[in-house]
């Protein structure tokens, strides 16, 4: 498959993204002609014995939020993610990957990226480039689609932290990079300028992001999810992806201040845009698929309660394919439109060859999608036969329809067939034709449009074979993207293990055909044909 080699997956995955959380900011000072005092932390259950023990000289520590460049470090996090996720070149893997990130409040909520924690079973963070001391974190909540995460650092004294930038984000602004590039404990500090105040925000196919800000300070991974900050070290943006060299100059990206502080806001109550799913789309042209890829859950994420698992691909949600163009903006569309609603699914699960449909956040389990060739399969005995290499396309005479066969079904038929004295688009193929339609000992197929208002239960017994000759293994409903009908399944003809199907359909969209399909299956590749036929039968 055509799938993100694993080192770019490691940029993508393993840069933390950091965001503010709007919690109680408490002033570093105080107005002109009031007594100062010291700020008082919002969990007080935390800091309640350190504000006993040492009163009013807590006012002379260096606390509160950064007012330059060079207090941003002290507000600056690494964080190491370790748990396990899949991908589809190395399989599973017990990965550690490293990110940046930035303290918000003084409590220790901190900003970092949806892809860095989403899967992950541990948090450790280091602060401010002091490797001697770890804390352990958790998800407060995460916004798959914008690519941030709020965290709750577990730390009891209270620490620096950042403020957002709130003026207005222009080309040129001088602005500086900070985090822990590479997984390196060293604390590092770019400098560059905003080239674009309002860039795309679908650079990365992990996320769509609302605005994007682009600048040349640069970052590489590991820088994703740390603060892109002004003179002031107010937070101009969250770093999340390098970019194409444009000219000689390669270009970055960080989550706008205004995006990422709104939405910072709202992972407070928990997730948001959000699945619980860490991963990327994918594609096989060999194979038509494309989807996202499923690298990692999140326990207990609307994705684990649908049974999604690391490794899956989502071809489709609510009926709207995945991953077409390379991105994930169809996806975030589906997940915002939806909001807490339903969404259908549909999931192609590679370890056990099955395609599963289903609902995320709706009552329906995924459960094995019942195929035309399973239900043949399951209720006749095909003999093996030799899978056919090639397929054509037929388009019958009058230029109405069309269809895929075997390129070995030789004798064809293309010309109009007469219904009634009307004559009516027609195509018919089989190794041998007249064996086709007087036995049931080699394959072959008919694909024909009927202007009839007959009903579907009509056709399906006037195409059916003669009484006796074979046993009625039961009707499906069938729908595909462009109809809907019922198709028939009969076994045993003849006393062979053949075997005969007949779809009747009509268009969605409604018109003036009802479209009959029938396909006689001697050996398992004819079943394997009969479903290219069904892929493929169309009008023009």
């Amino acid at each position: 498959m055509e799938l993100a080699p694993w080192h770019h997956v490691v940029q993508r995955q393993r840069v933390v993204r950091h965001q503010p959380h709007a919690i109680n900011r408490q002033a570093s000072g105080a107005d002109a002609g009031e007594e100062a005092t010291c700020p008082v932390p919002e969990r007080q259950w935390r800091h309640l014995a350190i504000t006993v023990l040492i009163g009013a000289a807590a006012c002379g520590t260096d606390q509160g939020s950064a007012s330059s460049v060079e207090a941003v470090r002290d507000a600056t996090i690494q964080v190491i993610a370790t748990g396990s996720i899949r991908d589809p070149e190395v399989g599973r893997s017990t990965d550690i990957g490293s990110g940046s990130g930035f303290f918000i409040s003084d409590d220790g909520m901190a900003v970092t990226n949806n892809h860095v924690v989403t899967g992950a079973a541990t948090l450790e963070v280091f602060v401010g480039g002091d490797d001697s001391r770890s804390y352990n974190a958790r998800v407060v909540g995460v916004s798959e689609c914008n690519d941030l995460a709020l965290i709750d650092v577990d730390i009891d004294d209270p620490v620096p932290y950042l403020e957002w930038f709130s003026d207005e984000i222009a080309a040129g602004l001088e602005v500086w990079a900070a985090g822990f590039p590479l997984g390196d404990p060293e604390y590092t500090l770019t400098k560059g300028i905003v080239s674009k105040a309002n860039a795309s925000g679908d650079v990365v196919s992990t996320a769509s992001v609302e605005r994007v800000v682009e600048h040349d300070a640069n970052i590489q991974p590991g820088n994703s999810g740390g603060p892109l900050v002004d003179t002031n070290g107010k937070v101009v943006a969250v770093n999340f992806a390098g970019g194409a060299v444009a000219s000689t100059t390669e270009q970055f990206f960080g989550i706008a201040a205004d995006v990422a502080s709104t939405v910072v806001d709202r992972l407070e109550d928990g997730d948001d845009e959000s699945l619980g799913i860490n991963g990327w789309p994918v594609s096989d042209d060999a194979l038509g698929i494309t989807g996202i890829w499923v690298a990692g859950v999140a326990a207990g994420s609307p994705a684990a309660a649908a049974e999604i698992k690391p490794g899956d691909i989502i071809t489709s949600l609510n009926d709207l394919d995945m991953g077409v163009d390379g991105t994930s903006v169809d996806y975030c569309d589906v997940i915002r439109t939806a909001g807490d609603r339903a969404i259908a699914v549909e999931v192609l699960r590679f370890d056990t060859d099955e395609v599963l449909t289903g609902e995320i956040n709706g009552n329906k389990p995924l459960v094995v999608a019942s195929s035309i060739s399973g239900i043949v399969g399951g209720q006749t005995d095909l003999a093996a036969g030799e899978s056919y290499d090639d397929y054509v396309t037929l388009i019958d005479d009058t230029n109405t329809i069309s269809v895929d066969v075997p390129a070995a079904w030789t004798d064809t038929d293309l010309v109009p067939a007469d219904a009634d004295g009307v004559p009516i688009p027609w195509i018919q193929a089989s190794p041998d034709i007249d064996e086709f339609d007087t036995s049931y000992r080699v394959p072959g197929m008919v694909f024909a449009a009927l202007p009839t208002t007959r009903s579907t239960t009509e056709l399906l017994a006037e195409f059916a074979p003669t009484a006796g000759e074979c046993v009625d293994e039961g009707v499906e409903p069938y729908s595909d993207s462009r109809f809907v009908g019922e198709i028939q399944v009969w076994g045993e003809c003849a006393g062979r293990d053949t075997a005969y199907v007949v779809l009747i359909s009509e268009l969605i969209a409604g018109g003036e055909f009802k479209f009959v399909t029938i396909v006689q299956a001697v050996t398992s590749a004819d079943v394997e044909a009969l479903e290219v036929i069904l892929e493929t039968f169309n009008t023009l």
